[in-house]
């Protein structure tokens, strides 16, 4: 039954609502898409009329209702199922149906017309509704037209129409159809407005959607020139780097035995600032590239991801006796290298940040929600005051010196970049002294980047 209806409204919205057309953020396609809706309803509706009618023509005698109702159906089904017919003729024959259908019954409306009224407000509203805003006023025009057709024939006395008290006279016909052609003209004058202010804000959202495509392909090209520029920026910086080295490991092995320890102290210093110059364009080239993946999205076993890492960094996991401890890490459908990025830098944090004679201890927790991953990073190290929680995620911002913990304070930053890469974010809970809980979540619904 349920694939028989599917079938059913399928077959009428192909024909009432060609969406290949009509582009779905268009006035016109609502338009037509509340057509196509009102036909799969009215013909069940249609069929349901039925039965009072055949009440009418077994207890009263009145078969010409039958009749119109059986022609009304008719037309309907045409407008509804008939191929190859403009959409804009369905809804002509569908309108004009239903005016027909409500003179014709108003001949036989009775003690008054009111109900018949409602008739032919009702189809002058609709039809100002799924027309364009051009033809608003033709339906008031009509329905001024028809009024007038029943003036005349009550006038010339055409037909009988005593049984009915607002026809019995044109002045009460006057006074009733007056009403309804004020609401008809005050339709036609305010619904237009209506559509004219949903049409302009249509336009305003397509401009709008415009431009912001513009400026994401403007800003995408800028970040490739930027990438670009970083990459050859920071070959050409690192060539003097490796001067620099190159030419104090010549000076001490050539001169060792005539400099005092002072200038061997330059030296030193000179070799390190230059390796950690390196370092820092290095991590800034990383970080450069974090805000776009390079690569097509895979699956990505968290669990292999973690060991892997393990395997990198053996020999200091090794040294520092560490324990790091992760099971049942889900297989996420990602890119790779954000998602790696993250785990290394809190991982690294996580070894780098210890205290002293304590052995570092790691735990890898995983949450699934609705609408993401959650995960957790929980380490028993030196832990971080409240204070410098947002300040850990700025680029360059270190809360130690290189004389107790070396590095550039990039790595953070970076596994900020790539969480909200992938949909998520971070965030830590902590206490000095104590360890730190880095919480970070991706996204299940993966954003389009």
């Amino acid at each position: 039954m349920r694939k028989l209806w599917n079938t059913y409204k399928k077959t009428i919205n192909d024909n009432c609502n060609p969406s290949s057309l009509e582009t779905i953020a268009s006035v016109s396609y609502w338009r037509n898409s509340l057509f196509s809706t009102t036909m799969v309803f009215l013909l069940p509706l249609c069929f349901i009329a039925l039965l009072p009618s055949l009440f009418l023509i077994t207890y009263e005698n009145k078969a010409f209702i039958t009749l119109l109702h059986f022609t009304t159906i008719g037309f309907m089904c045409v407008i509804a199922f008939a191929p190859g017919v403009k959409i804009t003729t369905r809804k002509l024959i569908f309108s004009f149906t239903v005016f027909v259908f409500a003179t014709v019954l108003n001949f036989f409306a009775s003690p008054s017309s009111g109900s018949v009224l409602v008739y032919f407000l009702a189809a002058c509203i609709y039809s100002i509704i799924i027309f364009d805003n051009k033809y608003a006023f033709w339906w008031s025009h009509l329905v001024l037209f028809i009024s007038v057709l029943f003036g005349f024939a009550i006038h010339f006395k055409l037909t009988d129409f005593s049984y009915n008290v607002d026809m019995s006279s044109v002045s009460e016909w006057a006074a009733v159809s007056a009403n309804l052609i004020f609401l008809c003209y005050l339709s036609s004058a305010l619904i237009p407005k209506i559509f004219s202010g949903i049409e302009n804000h249509i336009q305003e959202q397509i401009r709008l959607k415009s431009e912001l495509e513009k400026s994401k392909m403007a800003l995408q090209t800028k970040n490739e020139e930027l990438e670009q520029y970083a990459y050859i920026a920071s070959h050409d910086l690192q060539e003097p780097l490796r001067m620099v080295s190159s030419f104090m490991d010549k000076l001490k092995r050539k001169y060792e035995g005539q400099l005092d320890d002072k200038a061997l102290q330059y030296i030193h210093y000179a070799r390190d600032g230059a390796q950690r110059m390196k370092q820092i364009i290095l991590d800034l080239l990383l970080y450069s590239s974090s805000n776009s993946p390079t690569e097509q999205l895979e699956e990505v076993n968290l669990n292999e991801l973690v060991a892997e890492y393990t395997l990198l960094r053996k020999k200091l996991i090794t040294e520092t006796k560490a324990v790091i401890s992760f099971d049942g890490l889900p297989a996420l459908q990602t890119y790779r290298a954000p998602i790696a990025q993250v785990f290394h830098s809190l991982l690294d944090n996580a070894l780098k940040y210890v205290k002293k004679n304590v052995a570092p201890r790691i735990e890898i927790h995983t949450k699934e929600k609705e609408t993401l991953w959650q995960f957790a990073v929980k380490d028993n190290g030196i832990g971080i005051e409240e204070k410098f929680f947002d300040k850990i995620f700025v680029i360059f911002q270190r809360l130690h010196n290189r004389d107790q913990y070396d590095g550039t304070g990039i790595g953070l930053s970076i596994a900020k970049r790539s969480v909200e890469l992938l949909g998520g974010e971070i965030w830590l809970e902590s206490t000095a002294g104590e360890g730190t809980t880095f919480y970070f979540t991706i996204s299940k619904n993966f954003p389009n980047i």
